[in-house]
Order: C-alpha cells, then structure tokens, then sequence
C-alpha cells in the first residue's frame, strides 16, 4: 500500500504548511486555493516562480464548449464539456531585493509559512531573502466580488537598509 505524503497541516480553520513544496507545488497551489463565487484563484505565489506550478485565476461563467472526445458513444453522454478559461493574472508583482529579482523557486528561501486561513477568507504566505522579511496576503472580497485586495510588507531582519522595488 502506497504511503500517503501530507504536505499541509490541517486545523478547522487553517491549512497550512512551514515548507515550500517545490516538488509537490501545484497541489500545494490547489490546497491553497482562493474563490468568492465570482472568481477564484490558485494560491500561486505573486513574485516569480520559475519551476513547475500552473497559473490560474478564473472568473465565473467565463468558459467555451470542448467537444467530447470518446471512442464510442454513450447514452446521456454531453455533446460537450465547459472547460474554464484562464484569467489573465493580474496577481503577478515582480520584486527586487536589493537590485536582485526575488524568484522563490531558485533562491535559498528560509522561514518560509503558507496559510489559507477559511475563517478570514485570506491566503497568506512568509518567507525571509538576504535579510528581508518578505510577508504576503491575499483577500477576495464576498461584499465586492470583483476587487482582489493583495498586500506586500517588508522588514529589515539585519539592522541593514535594504532596496526594495516593485513592479506590476
């Protein structure tokens, strides 16, 4: 029997891990998966992310018939499936350390946490770079189901004044 990997920890609120799950990301990105009924959004990190991971924010509704492929027919059997349709990501924020892009599948990442938190409706993730405590949040709101709230904070962990930049 195939032994189960459990890659997140699970509370009645929280799900949440203290390791970023390079060869498991794209279920860690499902688990940590962020929707309010009108669009929904996989827990893809905001900064650059060049290894394995798949993209995707989706809106309610938007989708096109995909023709069934099958090799014989069956009674009850669509003619068609609705496939969602990808976003365009209007998550993605590039941010420099010091002049260095932040790329947190090739960089040496330390502290690292990601929470979704059911309770708050937010997704969360932390992690620290070359002396830099970089924290991330992300909010869907119910009230406004079109506005997506991201915030970016950063603190000096070295005593050291450190470039920080942004562009989206």
């Amino acid at each position: 029997m195939k032994k189960i990997n459990r890659i997140m920890e699970v509370d009645p609120w929280l799900i949440q891990s203290n390791t970023l799950e390079k060869e498991e990301r794209r279920l860690q990105e499902s688990l940590t998966s962020l929707g309010n009924g009108y669009m929904g959004m996989r827990g893809n990190f905001s900064e650059k992310y060049s290894g394995d991971h798949h993209q995707g924010t989706y809106i309610a509704g938007v989708w096109f018939p995909d023709k069934t492929r099958v090799g014989w027919w069956k009674n009850g059997y669509p003619e068609y499936f609705g496939k969602a349709i990808n976003a365009m990501n209007f998550s993605g924020v590039s941010v420099f350390i010091d002049g260095e892009e932040v790329d947190l599948y090739t960089d040496t990442i330390k502290n690292f946490h990601i929470a979704l938190d059911m309770q708050k409706g937010t997704l969360s993730y932390h992690y620290e770079k070359s002396g830099v405590a970089v924290s991330v949040e992300r909010f869907l709101s119910i009230v406004h189901p079109e506005l997506a709230v991201f915030s970016f904070r950063f603190k000096s962990l070295d005593g050291k004044a450190h470039t920080i930049r942004t562009e989206s």
